[in-house]
């Protein structure tokens, strides 16, 4: 293959979905998340990736250009050295300098967020996803991939809600018809103490759920920890056709 023909990204990103596959095929047969310790390793191997390849880009353009007879000319001696690191600056590592500094903020952001409602909107392992998942999706897609992570996160957390009012609304309902029954004198001793029960486990649950310290901490609300990876992997997979769209074009380095 010609230096020419060499796509680094496509490399990089080719990369970022084997791994992101295997931790997830890990994960589905293991039914555990990779410890912080893993995920930390994976995190230093895409940074110092990112980094690597930078480095082989510049090093292919200084040599692409030594072989045209117009592009030498702006090598040293003809040209000062300054020149070509400039360009390499601007075109192999801001956008990866970016996308670490970016995955950094956002990492140090939700344990900021999460300490400062005590440990209530994340596990302890999904800054360290995130910070994975940004690094994989690459600048400017990593904006289309938290978008899409957040919003099934919202999506999730009212249907579930939806689902739990059903099923409140459900066994209230089954316990007024139990103590109408009652009323009409029609059941037995053993129902009698059925209806006691439920109607102390609904009264609880809508304690536990609704009488929290932390308005935001809902038992059962799904974490985000199941879209992290997912969707990161689904970014990859649709990055020619993101790539394209006008927005992300607008945040292109």
């Amino acid at each position: 293959m010609s230096l020419e023909k060499i796509n680094f990204e496509e490399v990089y990103l080719i990369i970022g979905a084997i791994l992101t596959i295997l931790i997830l095929l890990f994960w589905f047969f293991k039914k555990i998340i990779l410890n912080i310790r893993i995920l930390k390793k994976f995190i230093i191997f895409f940074v110092v990736l990112l980094l690597v390849f930078a480095f082989l880009n510049t090093i292919f353009t200084f040599y692409l250009w030594s072989k045209n007879p117009i592009s030498k000319n702006l090598l040293p001696p003809k040209t000062p050295l300054f020149y070509f690191l400039r360009y390499s600056f601007v075109h192999h590592f801001f956008k990866p300098i970016v996308n670490i500094f970016f995955a950094f903020l956002f990492f140090k952001g939700m344990i900021k967020l999460n300490q400062k409602y005590e440990n209530t909107f994340f596990y302890e392992e999904e800054p360290y996803l995130a910070f994975l998942g940004i690094l994989i999706t690459s600048w400017p897609n990593c904006l289309i991939y938290l978008s899409l992570v957040l919003f099934l996160g919202v999506f999730s957390h009212l249907a579930i809600l939806c689902c739990h009012s059903i099923i409140n609304k459900t066994k209230r309902g089954s316990l007024r018809n139990a103590q109408t029954a009652e009323q009409a004198g029609v059941l037995s001793e053993a129902k009698k103490s059925e209806v006691v029960c439920a109607s102390s486990k609904i009264h609880a649950g809508d304690f536990e759920t609704f009488s929290k310290a932390s308005p935001f901490r809902l038992s059962f609300r799904l974490s985000l920890v199941y879209f992290w990876l997912p969707c990161a992997l689904l970014l990859i997979i649709l990055n020619d056709i993101i790539s394209k769209w006008h927005l992300i074009e607008s945040f292109k380095i």
